[in-house]
C-alpha cells in the first residue's frame, strides 16, 4: 500500500526587496525537511510564473502556492499564482502594521495565515493565526554556562522607532558609561535620527540575522522593544504576536527582557522562568536585576531554548500549513481554471465567474499606428495582420506625442486612451511605465504580447509580461535590439557589420552621432541581453536575420519562427501576362519612402549619371524634407515624384513600370517592397545585402548590386533596356514564383500564438473582480541599472535618497525658455507640498517656514489639466540676489486620478531633496518650475526654509539636562561670547527650535580664552541643558559649535552659553543670544512681550469666520502652555495683501502671553476664492485649551497692510472643540 504522494510548493516573498529575506530561507529549508513535501521551489517575482506553468505543462502542477509577507503589492501577479496551483496560501509577517491592506487583497487565496492574532477580525473565516517562530540555519546556538564568557551587557537591535529611542534613553541614563552596551538603530527616511545620551555608541548599523543571533548570544541581556508608529485610519501601532526576534534570541542562548509586553507572550514562554517582562517604567530595575543574578538569567535562556526547540521552530509552523491544506476540500484541478480562461478560488468553488472573451486576446505593442504619425512598412503590416487574424482580439500599444507632451495609447476597437508616460526613447526602465503596462496586460486580459517594435518604450516592457506568464513574440522588423540605430548605418552613412567586426568602434560613433558618452552602448547591450531571456519567440522573414541578433546575443535562447514576410497586394491575383518590350523609356520604380539609409543619395547620383539614358524614375513615396530640395531640382520628365500613395493603389501604380530599385544600404530584414514589385511582374534590382540579397538569386528573379555603388546600378539597368533575352528570361522566372499569401503567412502567425498561449496559461480575474493595484516593476523583477537612462552615466543608487546638487544656472536649452508665472488664483491650477520632511523629521500637517540644517526632502504635485507632462521639473531656491536649481523626479500619485477624473492627473506627482548644509545661509523661498518645449511654467513661492551656511561642527548630540560640570567648580566670566551664527528660524528676530529638530550653533569666543573641553548651555526658566560642543578656527578667532537634537526639552526662553572645562574647573560665559525652544514641532514663538505688530493704539476688526479644517485637543499637557489645542484651516480678508503671520493673545492685562506663527501656503484656498493673496492664507497653530475656556483668546492675523483682529475665529474654534 503506497502513502500520500509528497506535496510540490511554491514558495514566493511577497517583498522583492527585503531585509527579512532570512525568513523565506528558513521556510524553504523547514518546508524541505518535512515528509510530507518531495519538492520545494523558492521562486522570484520574475520567474514564479513560468515556473508554474512550466510545471502544469509537464503534468506537475504545484500542489500549494505560499506567499509569504503580504499581499498589498504586487496583488494581480500572485491571484494569477493562485490559480496555477492547485491550493494557495498567504502567510502575513507585517500585521498588524499592514493588516488592512493584507485582508482587502487576501481574497485570491485559499488560506490565509496571519502572524498577528489581533489581526485575525480583519480577515474572513478563512484565517488562522500562525506566529512567526525561529530556525535551526541561523539560530541555533547554545547557552554560555559561565558569565565570565558574554561579551556585552545590554544589546538591542531594532529600527529607531522613537519609542525604542525614548526607551533607550531611559536606561542608558539610569546606568554607568562603563555598562558595556551594544545597540544597533538604523533608520530610514521616514524616522527622525536617533540620538541616544551616550555619544560614544555608534548605532548607525545592520547586520544579518545569524550575526544578530551571536551578539545575543553573548550578551547578558537581550531587550525586545516594542513597535508603535503613527498609523494611518484603518491600520494599527502595535501587534498583540511578539515579533520573531522573541523566539530567535530564544534558539540562541540569549536572556530575554521583553518590555511591555503583551499577554500573548505567555502563551509561548513562562513569564519569568523563561523570559523576563517588564512595563516601560520598570525596565531600569527589571535590566539591574538580571545583570546581578547570572546564575538564575543563564537556567531562564536554558529553558527558553529548550522550549523554543520543542515548540517554535519554522518546522511546527509548516507543519501547520500543511496539515490545513489538507484539510483543505480544494476542487478538482481543472475547475480552478475555468474554459474561459478566468480562475476561481478553492475557497469558493461554487462561485459564479462571469464569461470571458470567447477571443484570446493579443497586444500588439509597437512604436506607431497608421494614421498617427508617417510611417512605413511596420504600421501597415501589423494592421494587415490584425484583420487576417482568425479567433483573436488585438489591441494596440505606441508612443504618441500629442499638445507637447508624450503619451502611450492604447487602442481596442474604435476606442483609444491616452496614458501620460515619460519620454522614453533612451530608458531602460520605467516604473511609471511599467504599472501602467502591467494594469493593461490585467484588466485587459492579455494572452499574448506581439512586440513589433519598442522604439519609443522602455526596454523592460517583456520582463513585466514574462513575470506575469504573459508569452511574448518579438518580430524583427529591423537590428533594433542590437543598436538605437536600428539600421546599423555607422557614423559615415556606412552599414557597421557589429557582429563580425566588433563593438569597439561602438563608442566613437555613437560620440560622433549622437554626442553619446562613452559607455552608453554597452549598459545598453547589457540590458538588453538579460530582458531577451523573458522573449519566448522571435519571427523573422529569413533564418539570416535571427542568426544575426543571436550571434550578438548569444543569451537570446527564444526559439525562432521563419514566417515570410506578405505585402499589401490582393493574393487572389495572379501575376501579370507577359508582354513585349515597347518601344519607349525603361520605367523603373523606386518604392517606399526615400531617405539616406534607403539609398537615396545613390539614387541621386544614378539620375544624374543616366542624363543620357532613355530611363524614366517613378518615385513613389515620400522624400523626406532634408532631400527635397535635391529630388526637386532633378525633378521633370527623367525623375517623377509620386508622393505618398496606399497600399491599395501599388498595383495600378506599377502597372506601367518595368523594374524597380531596392537600394538599401542596411541589411533589411524582408523588404516588403520586393514582393510587390515581384507580385507587379518588375524585375527587382536590389542591393547585395541583408535579407533582400538573400531572397533575390542573381540573373533568375532579378538582378544584385554593391551597395551604394550608383555605376554598378546604371550597368544593370542599360542590360535590361538592351538584352531582351534577359528580360524574358527573369520574367519567367519571376512569374513562376509562389508569393506567400496574407492568409497562409495569417495562419502560420496564428499557429504560434496558438501554441505559446497553451504553453503559458494566464488566467485572468472575473471582470465583476476588484480591481487591484499594479505596481510592479522591472526592479521588483532584479533588474538593477546605473540609470534608467541607458545614455546617461550617473549613477542612482538602489533606494537612493541623495540629495539632488544644487546647480547655480539651468541647462542652456532650459534657461533660453520664457518662463510663465502661474497665477496660484486660477481655478484650474492646483498644487501641494504634500510631505515635508527637514532633517529626516516628518513634519505634521502643514508647516509654514522651517529651518534645515542638513537637508529637506518636499513631495507634491502640480497639475495643470490643460498641460502635457512637463519634459522636467526644478526646484528654484531664492536668497536675496543668490539663486540656486535642484532638480526634481517625477512622482506617480494614483490618488489624483479620483480627485480630478482623469488617469493623465496620477502624472502630476513630483519629488525632490536638496541638501541644505551646502547652500548659503539665510532664508529661501522655493519655486518649482515645469519645463515644456516652449516655456518654463512657475509656481511660486511653494515653500521656505532657513539654511545655517556653515557645516556640522561635530557628530549630532543630545541636549541633556542639567550642567556636565558640578556646580561647585563654575567660575562664571564676565566677559562675553558671541553668536558666530546659527541655522535656526528667526521669528521677530529671535531664533526659534523646534521639538525633534536640530540646532546647529557656532560661538566665537574672546581672543585669549583659555582651551578646554567645550559645551554649549541653554540657561533659563523651563531649566538648564548642556550638550558637547567642538572647537573651530575660523580667521585666528578660537569659536566652539554644536549641533545637537531638541528632544523633551522644556519649551520657553533660553539663554545661549558657552562652558570650557578645564582640570582646575570650568568657565561660563553668556553669549547675549535668547533662543526659544517650541512646544512641539510646530515653529511658534511665546513671549509677554507684544509683537511689534500689535504695538498699535487701534487695531481694526473683521468678522471673517475662519474656515477650519480640524481642531484636535491633545493627550498631554505642555509646561508652557498646558493642554493645547490645534487648529488648521483658512481665513482671508480682501483688501489686506497677503497674510504673512498670525498672533494669538490670551490671558488677563499684565499677565497677558502671545504666541506668533507663520502664515501657511494654501494655493488651494486661492484657486477657490480666485485671489492670488490668498496665496498664504493657511494657517495651523496650536493655543492654551484654557484661553478658549476663559475667553481671553484672540486671534489677529497679520498681512501686507498690518494687524487685523478676527473677531469671529474664536467664537468658531470653541463652537468645534470635541466634546469634554
Amino acid at each position: 500500500m503506497t502513502g500520500p504522494v509528497p506535496h510540490s510548493v511554491l514558495l514566493l516573498d511577497t517583498e522583492p526587496s527585503t531585509s527579512n529575506a532570512y525568513i523565506a530561507l528558513a521556510v524553504a529549508d523547514a518546508l524541505r525537511r518535512h515528509p510530507a513535501v518531495g519538492r520545494v521551489v523558492r521562486a522570484t517575482h520574475a520567474d514564479a510564473a513560468t515556473l508554474a506553468q512550466a510545471a502544469l505543462a509537464r503534468g506537475e502542477r504545484f500542489d500549494l502556492f505560499l506567499a509569504l509577507g503580504g499581499a498589498s503589492r504586487h496583488h494581480a501577479l500572485l491571484a494569477r499564482l493562485c490559480a496555477l496551483a492547485r491550493a494557495s496560501a498567504l502567510w502575513t509577517t507585517e500585521d498588524p502594521y499592514l493588516s488592512a491592506a493584507n485582508a482587502r487583497l487576501s481574497g485570491c487565496f485559499d488560506l490565509v495565515f496571519t502572524n498577528d492574532r489581533g489581526s485575525l477580525a480583519r480577515y474572513g473565516a478563512h484565517a488562522r493565526h500562525l506566529p512567526l517562530a525561529a530556525t535551526t540555519l541561523f539560530q541555533d546556538l547554545p547557552v554560555r554556562p559561565d558569565d565570565a564568557e558574554y561579551r556585552y551587557d545590554l544589546l538591542f537591535v531594532g529600527t529607531a522607532w522613537p519609542n525604542r529611542v525614548a526607551t533607550l534613553n531611559r536606561i542608558l541614563s539610569a546606568f554607568p558609561r562603563d555598562l558595556r552596551v551594544k545597540v544597533a538603530l538604523p533608520a530610514n527616511a521616514y524616522l527622525p535620527r536617533p540620538v541616544l545620551v551616550r555619544d560614544d555608541l555608534i548605532v548607525d548599523w545592520r547586520c544579518g540575522n545569524a550575526d544578530f543571533a551571536r551578539f545575543a548570544n553573548r550578551s547578558r541581556v537581550v531587550l525586545t522593544l516594542p513597535r508603535i508608529f503613527t498609523a494611518g485610519a484603518d491600520e494599527t501601532p502595535s501587534g498583540t504576536t511578539p515579533p520573531p526576534r522573541l523566539f530567535e534570541v530564544a534558539l540562541a542562548g540569549g536572556a530575554q527582557l521583553v518590555v511591555g509586553a503583551d499577554p500573548e507572550t505567555f502563551t509561548y514562554y513562562e513569564a519569568d522562568r523563561e523570559v523576563r517582562a517588564c512595563a516601560e517604567d520598570d525596565v531600569v530595575p527589571a535590566v539591574t536585576a538580571m545583570l546581578a543574578d547570572p546564575e538564575g538569567r543563564i537556567v531562564m535562556a536554558e529553558r527558553a531554548r529548550a522550549r523554543t526547540r520543542a515548540e517554535h521552530l519554522y518546522d511546527h509552523r509548516v507543519d501547520v500549513i500543511l496539515r490545513a491544506v489538507r484539510e483543505l476540500q480544494a476542487p478538482a484541478p481543472s475547475s480552478r481554471i475555468a474554459e474561459d480562461g478566468t480562475w476561481r478560488g478553492a475557497r469558493s468553488p461554487t462561485r459564479r465567474i462571469s464569461p470571458g472573451p470567447a477571443k484570446p486576446r493579443l497586444l500588439f505593442v509597437a512604436h506607431n499606428r497608421v494614421g498617427r504619425r508617417q510611417g512605413g512598412g511596420v504600421e501597415f503590416y501589423q494592421e494587415q495582420l490584425a484583420a487576417a487574424l482568425d479567433g483573436f482580439d488585438c489591441l494596440f500599444l505606441y508612443p504618441s506625442f500629442e499638445d507637447g507632451a508624450w503619451m502611450m495609447r492604447l487602442d481596442e476597437g474604435v476606442a483609444s486612451e491616452a496614458l501620460p508616460i515619460p519620454p522614453a526613447e533612451r530608458l531602460l526602465a520605467s516604473p511609471e511605465i511599467e504599472v501602467l503596462f502591467e494594469r493593461i496586460l490585467v484588466e485587459r486580459r492579455i494572452d499574448l504580447i506581439h512586440v513589433h517594435h519598442l522604439l519609443g518604450l522602455p526596454l523592460s516592457l517583456p520582463t513585466i509580461a514574462r513575470a506575469h506568464g504573459v508569452p511574448v513574440v518579438m518580430q524583427l522588423h529591423d537590428f533594433f535590439l542590437i543598436c538605437s540605430r536600428y539600421t546599423l548605418m555607422n557614423q559615415h552613412g556606412v552599414f557597421c557589420d557589429v557582429v563580425h567586426r566588433g563593438s569597439r568602434q561602438c563608442d566613437g560613433c555613437l560620440s560622433t552621432a549622437e554626442q553619446l558618452p562613452a559607455g552608453a552602448k554597452a549598459r545598453r547591450d547589457g540590458f538588453v541581453a538579460r530582458m531577451l531571456a523573458s522573449v519566448d519567440a522571435f519571427v523573422t522573414s529569413t533564418p539570416a536575420t535571427a542568426a544575426y541578433v543571436r550571434a550578438f546575443y548569444p543569451e537570446a535562447t527564444a526559439r525562432v519562427a521563419v514566417i515570410e514576410m506578405v505585402d499589401a497586394g490582393p493574393a487572389d491575383l495572379p501575376p501579370p501576362a507577359p508582354e513585349a518590350r515597347t518601344p519607349g523609356p525603361l520605367r523603373v520604380a523606386v518604392l517606399g519612402n526615400v531617405v539616406d539609409h534607403k539609398g537615396a543619395k545613390t539614387l541621386i547620383e544614378l539620375v544624374r549619371i543616366m542624363a543620357g539614358d532613355d530611363v524614366v524614375f517613378e518615385v513613389l513615396g515620400y522624400v523626406e524634407a532634408y532631400l527635397v530640395a535635391a529630388f526637386e531640382a532633378l525633378a521633370g520628365e527623367r525623375l517623377r515624384l509620386r508622393g505618398g500613395y496606399t497600399r491599395d493603389e501599388v498595383p495600378a501604380l506599377l502597372a506601367e513600370c518595368d523594374a524597380s530599385l531596392h537600394l538599401s544600404l542596411w541589411p533589411e530584414t524582408y523588404m516588403i517592397s520586393l514582393t510587390e514589385a515581384w507580385r507587379a511582374g518588375l524585375i527587382p534590382i536590389v542591393a547585395d545585402l541583408g535579407a533582400p540579397g538573400e531572397r533575390v538569386t542573381d540573373g533568375v528573379d532579378g538582378l544584385k548590386v554593391p551597395p551604394g555603388d550608383s555605376g554598378a546600378v546604371r550597368q544593370a539597368l542599360r542590360r535590361l533596356a538592351h538584352d531582351p533575352a534577359l528580360v524574358a528570361r527573369l520574367r519567367g522566372a519571376i512569374r513562376q514564383k509562389t508569393l506567400p499569401t496574407l492568409a497562409e503567412h495569417a495562419a502560420a502567425v496564428s499557429d504560434l500564438y496558438r501554441d505559446l498561449i497553451a504553453a503559458h496559461p494566464a488566467p485572468h480575474a472575473a471582470p465583476g473582480d476588484p480591481a487591484a493595484p499594479c505596481t510592479l516593476s522591472a526592479f521588483d523583477l532584479g533588474f538593477r541599472v546605473n540609470h534608467p537612462d541607458w545614455t546617461n552615466p550617473a549613477m542612482v543608487w538602489d533606494g537612493a535618497t541623495e540629495a539632488s546638487v544644487a546647480v547655480d544656472a539651468l541647462p542652456a536649452s532650459d534657461a533660453v525658455l520664457p518662463e510663465r508665472t502661474l497665477a496660484p488664483s486660477d481655478p484650474g491650477l492646483s498644487w501641494e507640498i504634500a510631505d515635508l520632511v527637514a532633517d529626516g523629521q516628518r513634519l505634521p500637517g502643514r508647516i509654514g517656514a522651517i529651518a534645515a540644517v542638513e537637508s529637506l526632502s518636499l513631495r507634491g504635485w502640480l497639475w495643470r489639466p490643460e498641460a502635457g507632462r512637463p519634459a522636467r521639473t526644478w526646484l528654484r531656491l531664492r536668497s536675496g540676489p543668490a539663486t540656486r536649481y535642484v532638480s526634481a523626479s517625477p512622482e506617480r500619485r494614483p490618488e489624483l486620478a479620483g480627485r480630478f477624473g482623469t488617469g493623465r492627473a496620477e502624472q502630476a506627482g513630483f519629488s525632490v531633496q536638496v541638501r541644505t548644509a551646502g547652500l548659503p545661509g539665510g532664508s529661501y523661498a522655493l519655486d518649482l518650475l515645469q519645463v515644456f518645449p516652449d516655456h518654463v511654467a512657475v509656481a511660486a513661492d511653494v515653500a521656505r526654509f532657513t539654511a545655517p551656511g556653515f557645516d556640522a561642527p561635530g557628530p549630532v548630540t543630545p541636549w541633556r539636562a542639567g550642567l556636565p560640570v558640578p556646580e561647585a567648580g563654575l567660575r562664571r566670566i564676565a566677559e562675553r561670547a558671541s553668536v558666530a551664527a546659527h541655522g535656526l528660524q528667526l521669528i521677530e528676530g529671535v531664533p526659534v527650535a523646534r521639538q525633534g529638530g536640530l540646532t546647529r550653533i557656532e560661538v566665537r569666543l574672546p581672543d585669549g580664552a583659555r582651551r578646554g573641553r567645550p559645551y554649549l548651555v541653554l540657561e533659563g526658566e523651563p531649566g538648564t541643558a548642556w550638550t558637547h560642543a567642538a572647537w573651530h578656527d575660523q580667521d585666528e578667532a578660537p569659536r566652539v559649535g554644536a549641533e545637537a537634537q531638541v528632544r523633551d526639552l522644556p519649551p520657553g526662553d533660553h539663554r545661549l552659553l558657552v562652558l570650557v572645562e578645564h582640570d582646575d574647573g570650568a568657565e561660563l560665559r553668556e553669549t547675549g543670544t535668547t533662543l526659544f525652544v517650541a512646544p512641539t514641532a510646530r515653529p511658534c514663538l511665546v513671549g509677554a512681550e507684544p509683537p511689534l505688530a500689535l504695538r498699535r493704539p487701534w487695531i481694526p476688526r473683521a468678522r471673517s469666520r475662519p474656515s477650519l479644517d480640524a481642531v484636535a485637543v491633545a493627550e498631554e499637557a505642555s509646561s508652557l502652555l498646558g493642554t493645547l489645542v490645534t487648529v488648521s484651516g483658512w481665513c482671508f480678508v480682501p483688501g489686506r495683501g497677503r497674510p504673512l503671520a498670525w498672533i494669538s493673545r490670551w490671558g488677563a492685562r499684565g499677565q497677558r502671553r502671545f504666541m506668533v506663527v507663520e502664515s501657511v501656503t494654501r494655493q488651494d484656498v486661492a484657486a477657490h476664492l480666485r485671489e492670488a493673496d490668498a496665496l498664504t492664507a493657511g494657517f495651523e497653530f496650536q493655543v492654551p485649551l484654557a484661553a478658549i475656556q476663559d475667553g481671553t483668546l484672540r486671534v489677529f492675523q497679520i498681512s501686507e497692510r498690518g494687524a487685523i483682529a478676527l473677531s469671529g475665529f474664536v467664537r468658531h474654534l470653541a463652537e468645534k472643540l470635541p466634546p469634554a
